[in-house]
């Protein structure tokens, strides 16, 4: 019967997956790569080591890491295991749930609740300000950083406090801060995501040198993507497998990609040496790529030193060869590649089979408005679309309250952001008055009578914003002047960095993003901020679009991993911006961008369009870029033959063409006057370098520039 059983079991495996699932027990390491059946052999083990090898499916731990790889891993083991007792879930679901049943060695009860990250910034800031620090200048989400690190590393507040003493003022406040924010945790009955771990980790540790009712209780432990593990995962998974070894662990080291949230990639890499004896396995049939995808990929991570061999192969054709893309800008590159991907849906392909991949989500918004005026249906995953970003949203909600003064949807939002003391109590009461005189609510905060019976703090607020709203109202003709001037008299740029940045959300790139977009319109249309907003409503606007409809994604690769499309683009591929320019000095960061960009090509099932541009808008002024170091990395038998809009080698040519030459003196009719410094560049791509009167020098597009050229003044 179990032999029987065995073959069905087995049915379907190539060779190496069947070696994987019958692995009797002991260390084992799944090398498995891109597209390779992973969960496939996963599923097939547990389904193996209960129906053949009679282990208690409760003596059974699974341990992923996303809720959605556990539903999926879940559904597949359910479809040859009935559901009796055995666990499978992430890390931190797997420890909340230990700690649910077992709470008292870590000081809670079983009520515990679980603080989110927005939960534990609010402690932390009431906690800053009790310490009598400015929580604006030590950012509560800095401290959290901190904290989080401290915990990863099994740190308590005693040794965080010896090694901040290293460091500068904000690690050695934090830890400061570290025993009031464990002391208030503590009297709430609470524990923040970090917790989990490291109080799972505790519980097994004491539960080992006593009770062992965790030790003892799983027989096998199972634990997919452990490329990704952290040291205090690693060290969770060492103990509860550390009295049978029983530890079987599936990952791909070329595909570690969160580094900046503490994952360790010798954590795999050394796997055979932490556990002697390990049995290694690799499974490098894909069954997802076509093979000049495959191939390009390998050929890249090759450059890589910090990984384990795998040869990837497939039975599938070559397929078509990757193509490469050139772009004068940002906007020329979204709109080419949102022709692009309309041809592809022409051709038949599902929209829901097309992705676009970028480094940072900064990158989304020339695409939205791209994909918007091709009308195009898309969806932005893992992430807010840009235009209904926190700091886009305030910024645009200035500029309607410019426009249109009545709009009180708008002035609500930006009364008191950035703060200015205008709380909630006056918020309602100006509210009330609005109701009572019937009159905007911007007319009744300019009411006298109003603001003498508010109280004089509430009074000086009030009368603070009104001076701010006509100082700014008459900056309306150029939407990225008017924007400028809203982010500069506001503040608002040193207010959203101080909100709190995590890798894939930079406010302040995106406010510099917002810019270039208004300058674009500025220069394309002309048509002042009302004009903008408008256009920009509309970009918002996708309640023409069915719901249900299928749509193109656009992602950051950190985002797309674990999911998989017939066709990708990925732009953006710039020295700088991908590899970003926070690695270039790294060579274990440069190796992790190397990776990401592995991670991305390998996503797609049948195509890949790659793109770059040599010129983009990043820190709030257009300059030349450089293509990515990754383009020049793959091999010349997988790229297809591309005619590219301009000859690279027009790049810092003089056009004899250009209207303009080194030294006029010209004129802009939003920076004023300034010196041709450079001519570049032909055709509709020229541009020229201008050195301004306030010492900027920009790179402008001729064919988008307002400029003039004019006579040269004598010097009196």
């Amino acid at each position: 019967m179990a032999g029987s059983m065995s073959v069905s079991i087995l049915e379907g495996l190539n060779p190496e997956q069947v070696r994987a699932v019958e692995q009797p027990g002991g260390p084992l390491l799944i090398l498995a790569g891109a597209g390779t059946g992973k969960t496939r052999t996963i599923t097939r083990r547990v389904a193996h080591l209960v129906r053949v090898r009679d282990v208690s499916p409760g003596g059974i731990l699974a341990i992923t890491f996303t809720n959605k790889a556990a539903r999926e891993m879940r559904h597949r083991i359910l479809e040859w295991v009935p559901d009796s007792g055995m666990w499978i879930g992430t890390f931190h679901a797997t420890c909340a749930r230990m700690l649910r049943v077992d709470p008292e060695p870590v000081g809670r009860t079983r009520d515990f609740t679980i603080l989110d990250e927005d939960d534990r910034r609010r402690l932390l800031k009431r906690l800053i300000k009790e310490a009598g620090w400015d929580p604006t200048s030590f950012k509560p989400q800095r401290v959290a950083q901190a904290l989080s690190g401290w915990k990863r590393r099994r740190m308590g507040p005693g040794h965080a406090a010896e090694e901040a003493s290293l460091y500068g003022l904000l690690e050695e406040r934090a830890a400061r801060l570290y025993a009031d924010y464990e002391k208030a945790l503590l009297q709430q009955n609470s524990l923040d995501f970090d917790d989990l771990l490291l109080k799972g980790y505790e519980l097994i540790r004491r539960d080992a040198e006593g009770r062992r009712r965790w030790v003892d209780r799983f027989q096998h432990i199972l634990v997919d993507e452990y490329q990704d593990t952290n040291e205090i995962q690693y060290m969770l998974v060492r103990a509860l497998s550390e009295s049978h070894g029983n530890l079987a662990v599936c990952g791909d080291p070329d595909q570690s990609i969160y580094r900046w949230r503490g994952a360790d990639i010798r954590n795999i890499l050394q796997f055979d040496e932490d556990f002697p004896g390990a049995e290694v396995v690799r499974l490098e049939k894909n069954y997802r790529s076509v093979a000049n995808i495959l191939k390009a990929a390998q050929h890249v991570i090759r450059f890589n030193r910090s990984r384990k061999e795998k040869d990837l192969y497939s039975d599938q054709e070559n397929g078509a060869p990757l193509q490469l893309m050139e772009c004068g800008d940002e906007e020329t590159e979204a709109l080419e590649v949102a022709r692009q991907v309309r041809n592809w849906v022409g051709a038949k392909t599902p929209a829901k089979e097309i992705a676009v991949f970028y480094r940072t989500n900064a990158c989304s918004r020339a695409l939205e408005a791209a994909f918007t005026r091709l009308q195009i249906p898309y969806q932005v995953v893992g992430g807010l679309s840009f235009f209904e970003r926190r700091e886009i949203k305030d910024l645009l909600a200035y500029g309607r309250m410019l426009v249109n003064p009545r709009d009180d949807v708008a002035v609500e939002r930006i009364l008191n952001t950035p703060p200015r003391g205008i709380g909630n109590t006056t918020l309602n009461r100006l509210r009330a008055y609005a109701g009572e005189f019937d009159s905007t609510l911007l007319d009744t905060i300019r009411n006298e009578q109003v603001q003498e019976a508010l109280g004089s703090r509430a009074r000086k607020a009030l009368q603070g914003f009104l001076v701010l709203v006509k100082r700014m109202a008459d900056h309306v003709d150029s939407a990225e002047q008017s924007l400028r001037v809203v982010i500069d008299r506001t503040g608002y740029r040193r207010y959203a960095e101080a909100l709190g940045d995590t890798e894939d959300v930079d406010r302040s790139e995106n406010i510099d993003e917002l810019l270039a977009f208004a300058s674009e319109y500025d220069e394309r249309v002309g048509g002042g901020l009302r004009g903008f907003l408008e256009e920009v409503t509309l970009l918002t606007d996708q309640d023409r679009w069915d719901a249900a409809a299928q749509r193109v994604s656009l992602m950051t690769v950190h985002t797309a991993k674990g999911l998989e499309f017939d066709r990708v683009c990925v732009i953006g591929l710039e020295e700088g911006l991908f590899p970003h320019a926070r690695a270039l000095e790294d060579p274990d960061g440069l190796e992790e961008e190397r990776r990401l960009f592995y991670v991305a090509l390998t996503r797609a099932r049948k195509e890949v369009w790659l793109s770059h541009a040599r010129l983009r808008f990043r820190g709030g002024n257009p300059g030349p870029q450089t293509g990515s170091r990754f383009l020049d990395e793959l091999p010349e038998e997988v790229l297809a033959d591309t005619d590219f809009d301009q000859d690279p080698a027009d790049l810092f040519g003089e056009a004899a063409s250009s209207p303009f030459s080194e030294g006029d003196v010209v004129r802009h009719k939003v920076f004023g006057r300034g010196r041709v410094c450079q001519v570049l560049g032909s055709g509709v791509n020229q541009r020229v370098v201008v050195r301004f009167a306030d010492q900027s020098e920009r790179h402008l597009l001729l064919a988008y520039a307002p400029l003039e050229r004019e006579e040269e003044r004598e010097e009196a």
